[in-house]
């Protein structure tokens, strides 16, 4: 079961997995950290209802996790795989998953 809705706001070991080999290290566009230095994040945050599944996680190395969280940005994983990161100043950057094959032209 890779869906795990409300039941938990941590991460199951299956579900991990499947976050890391989508993404393969942490997703803020120009980050090269690998899978060891990430957490899986909720994109719609859990305490505001996000759930735990793999559209709504993303690897994050600790320091844009916390960047994530202390300037308020915002994450939205498009239905391609690739993350779109608004910063504080509305600029928009998207960042690919590299546990994927690249895309073509």
């Amino acid at each position: 079961m890779l869906n795990y809705g409300r039941s938990t706001r941590t991460v199951p070991p299956d579900l991990f997995r499947a976050v890391t080999t989508r993404d393969g290290g942490c997703r803020h566009p120009g980050c090269d950290c690998k899978v060891a230095w990430c957490d899986a994040h909720h994109i719609h945050h859990w305490r505001n209802m996000g759930l735990t599944e793999l559209d709504n996680l993303v690897l994050l190395c600790n320091r844009h996790h916390h960047e994530v969280h202390r300037k308020n940005l915002q994450l939205k994983l498009l239905p391609n795989g690739d993350l779109e990161v608004t910063l504080t100043n509305g600029t928009t950057r998207t960042s690919q998953p590299r546990g994927q094959p690249a895309k073509g032209p």
